[in-house]
This record gives C-alpha cells, structure tokens and sequence, in this order.
C-alpha cells in the first residue's frame, strides 16, 4: 500500500474526529456534554450517515473519470445502505457493516485505475477507527 499524502492524511483524521469523541465517551475516558446533540450514541447515528453519504460523494468522483453503469451504480450503494442503516431500530451496527462493505468498492475503483493508489490507505485506518467504534457502541 503506498502512504497517503499529508493532506488528505489531515483531513480523513479530521473525517473520523466523531467516531474517536464518541468511543472515548463511551468508554469513559471523556464526560460528553449534557446535551442531546452530544450523545455518543446520536452522534454515532448521524454521523455513521454522513460518513457513507460522504463515500458516496467520493465514489461519484471515481465515477466521473470513466462512466459506466456499473461504476454509476457503486456510488449509488454508500447514500442507500445509509438510508436503509438509518431507518432501521438499531443502526450503529448496519453502519459498521456498510462502511466495511464499502472497503470492496475502494479496491474495484484502485484496480480500475479510478481511485489514487494511497486510497486503499486511507480508508483503512479511518474505517477501522469507525468500525471499531460502531461496534464497541453497538455492545456497549
């Protein structure tokens, strides 16, 4: 795998800043606010959305580079897990699932050519902080 660059290091460590806040208050090692919007578990619940909407916003731009159907069809899945996760009575866990799920799809963008090859990278540090931190939630 090759390193990422430094910004997009940055700005994926500043991507999962929600998911580190919500284990460490489940875990104990912070007192979230009273609020709540500060809620690991409503954070989780919106958060887990926003992170596959995001992907999904990256997968597009995969996509733009060549268009095909299937391609076209892979950005479309990360908005409907997060649809289907976020409707569901318990949805931290279908949001681990989803963001792992979603690993299979970075590495058909980096075979294809369509994805930087230091994305795989990124994406695995980053989904194994918001894995790891969705299911420790769902447990705990």
């Amino acid at each position: 795998m090759k390193p990422v660059p430094f910004l997009p290091a940055l700005f994926g460590l500043i991507l999962i800043l929600p998911f580190i806040y919500a284990g460490a208050a489940l875990a104990g090692l912070i007192t979230p606010p009273r609020a709540f919007w500060a809620s690991p578990y409503t954070v989780l619940n919106s958060y887990g959305a926003i992170y596959l909407g995001m992907l999904g916003g990256v997968y597009w731009g995969f996509a733009a580079k060549r268009p095909t159907i299937i391609d076209v069809l892979i950005a479309l899945v990360p908005p409907f897990v997060a649809f289907a996760a976020s409707v569901s009575p318990t949805p931290i866990l279908p949001y681990a699932i989803g963001i792992a799920g979603m690993l299979l799809f970075d590495m058909i963008y980096i075979s294809r050519g369509m994805a930087p090859k230091w994305w795989l990278s990124l994406r695995i540090y980053s989904g194994i902080i918001a894995i790891g931190v969705l299911v420790f939630a769902y447990y705990v």
